[in-house]
């Protein structure tokens, strides 16, 4: 009887392969990164697919977190006009700051693992900079199994002040400090 025991605490324990953060990318070409900005004359919304990243995570076991981080190239946002993406794209220095780079510190989750066809809901923090100044920043986010890859969205309110940016005006109306910046990630398996 002992021995039979013993064998089903051993099949309860896991291996070195279970249990363990594994890589994942950002696959090109159906990840994007989005914002929602105010204006008074209307408002507008812009997004790029310029996104790529690595993070490391254990689906099975989102308590044991998330490292790594993702990075938006600033010049491939586009909202529709290109008068207005030539003047976010002076707004963001992006001739001097290439990149809008977020690293995952700490994930909490509604549940303990993802699943197909079930969204998990995330509370991911870390450390966001937009033109050169990082700022702590949390998503709230929804992720679930999709297909071999994990699918990740999220958003979260930040103050354009708050990363040194004076909200950019025209005929003497400004942009809101507020913006709601988004992402839609598929992270497919990197090993």
């Amino acid at each position: 009887m002992v021995p039979g025991i013993l064998l089903f605490v051993l099949l309860l324990v896991p291996t070195s392969a279970d249990g363990e953060p594994k890589s994942y990318a950002v696959v090109a070409g159906k990840s994007r990164a989005t914002f929602d900005a105010t204006y008074p004359l209307g408002d507008f919304s812009g997004a790029t697919e310029a996104v790529t990243g690595q993070l490391r995570l254990d689906p099975a076991n989102i308590p044991l977190g998330v490292a790594g981080s993702v990075t938006a190239n600033p010049t491939g946002l586009r909202t529709d006009n290109a008068r207005r993406d030539s003047d976010l794209r002076k707004t963001l220095e992006t001739d001097r700051y290439g990149e809008i780079r977020f690293s995952a510190e700490e994930v909490k989750s509604s549940f303990p693992s993802l699943a197909e066809h079930a969204d998990v809901i995330l509370r991911i923090s870390g450390v966001l900079r937009i033109r050169g100044v990082e700022r702590p920043t949390t998503w709230t986010a929804r992720a679930r199994l999709e297909g071999g890859m994990i699918w990740v969205r999220g958003e979260t309110d930040l103050k354009l002040t708050d990363f040194g940016i004076t909200p950019p005006k025209r005929f003497f109306l400004a942009v809101g400090d507020g913006v709601r910046a988004g992402f839609d990630l598929r992270l497919a398996p990197a090993e």
